[in-house]
């Protein structure tokens, strides 16, 4: 398949390549005309696109996020949907090859050593599944804690993915990567009890923090980090508070909800949620110099109000 460039975000992207010094291959991405579109915790802008070299020509496909994957993984790689399904028919052939090898390798005997017909044990057996049809379904109800720690590996290393675009000034990419560790987040057992908080929270607030099985608190206010340094601020507040809702304890989410309401210019509101910040760390540098300027800004405002 060749070199692939992933993307998201990006309008009118030209991708070539060159041979001999001419141009051998070359089109154009935008994410608007690849049909990006907003869902669940990612704006249209974060959704994600690799172009590639496939049959001699260009494809620009979508990432599927990791809870559209189905639990297939094609190694670290993320995967597009035709790779999906690849992936999903060569797991169906390789099943089908282990059933045709152990069909004739298994008998059934009877209490005397008589061979059994199969299809008769599957006819007996029929009414017997559907009398523990209410158990399995119980049973596929709950989530191991294997399958919770994979879970929970996998929206640690997205997290760290975010953490280093953060780092590198890739606030985009940033993005990027703590939405899609929320949106695996989001197949936690857990995540109804976090999704009716975050629903609810607003209307009727809460001091006390919600138990979770990966703090998702932390991957919102370094996405609400991220936000701020590409100026959207209103996303910025939104997982700030999200942030707080989750953990009013935690006072980067605070933080940067405060930070996020300066920017708008609504400093009243950034003071007070500034100073329940300083609150819980008094000795924070940042934070006293954010409530500072809060004020200067505010008394301008002010003073400007009353000129008028």
């Amino acid at each position: 398949e060749g070199d692939r460039i992933y993307h998201a975000g990006v309008s009118k992207l030209r991708v070539a390549t060159y041979r001999d010094g001419f141009v051998d291959l070359e089109t154009r991405a935008d994410y608007l005309e690849n049909g990006a579109k907003a869902v669940g915790n990612a704006a249209a802008e974060e959704v994600q696109f690799v172009t590639s070299v496939m049959d001699g020509e260009f494809m620009t496909e979508k990432v599927l996020t990791a809870g559209e994957t189905k639990g297939v993984k094609q190694g670290a790689r993320p995967i597009t949907e035709r790779e999906l399904k690849v992936l999903e028919k060569k797991k169906i052939q390789i099943h089908d090859a282990l059933d045709e090898k152990l069909k004739d390798m298994v008998q059934i005997k009877d209490p005397n050593g008589n061979n059994v017909n199969k299809a008769k044990v599957a006819s007996s057996e029929k009414s017997a599944d559907s009398k523990d049809e209410d158990v399995i379904e119980e049973v596929y109800a709950s989530t191991t804690k294997e399958e919770i720690d994979a879970i929970v590996s996998s929206v640690e290393d997205q997290k760290a993915k975010g953490n280093e675009a953060f780092t590198s000034g890739e606030y985009a990419q940033g993005v990027l990567f703590y939405t899609m560790a929320l949106d695996r987040a989001a197949d936690l057992p857990d995540a109804i009890s976090v999704t009716e908080k975050l629903s609810n929270g607003g209307s009727s607030p809460s001091s006390s923090k919600v138990e979770q099985l990966f703090p998702r608190h932390i991957v919102l206010s370094n996405r609400s980090a991220c936000f701020l340094k590409l100026g959207h601020h209103e996303k910025a507040l939104k997982d700030g508070s999200d942030a707080e809702l989750l953990d009013p304890t935690y006072v980067k989410g605070m933080f940067r909800k405060g930070l996020a309401l300066h920017a708008m210019g609504r400093y009243e509101e950034a003071i007070k949620c500034l100073a329940s910040a300083q609150k819980l760390e008094p000795k924070n540098k940042q934070i006293k110099q954010a409530l500072q300027f809060a004020e200067v800004r505010m008394t301008q405002e002010m003073r400007k109000r009353m000129q008028r």
